[in-house]
């Protein structure tokens, strides 16, 4: 019995690290936006990671490089010195609002939750 739940957990550590692989970063892209963003586009092959960012009542939501995902290379990019941002790596992540709380983050320690009990 011990053994089958090794297999299990280990499988599905793999299904999870590999889920992402092998397509296009599909985000919301939207510039300067009063509302949340329904236009979408698949990003290039070097932008891995989706923005949304706010400043003021304005919203902008777009693909990104998560290596430039930081406060500094964001506020130079966009020219701004005041705005809230987060970056996200799945599909369609930042076409919400800014909750604080990582859908992916939240995903992992569900599935986490589930193989506890199943141990």
């Amino acid at each position: 019995m011990m053994k089958m739940n090794g297999i299990l957990l280990t499988t599905c550590l793999v299904l999870v690290a590999f889920c992402s692989s092998g397509y296009t970063l599909r985000c919301y892209h939207c510039e300067n936006s009063p509302v949340l963003c329904k236009t979408n586009s698949t990003c290039l092959p070097n932008e891995d990671t989706c923005l949304q960012m706010r400043f003021g009542k304005l919203r902008t939501s777009s693909c990104w490089k998560n290596s430039q995902c930081s406060v500094n290379e964001i506020a130079e990019f966009f020219q701004l010195d005041n705005f809230d941002f987060f970056c996200c790596q799945h599909d369609l992540c930042n076409g919400s609002a800014m909750t604080g709380v990582n859908k992916a983050a939240f995903s992992i320690a569900s599935v986490m939750t589930v193989l506890w009990m199943l141990l």
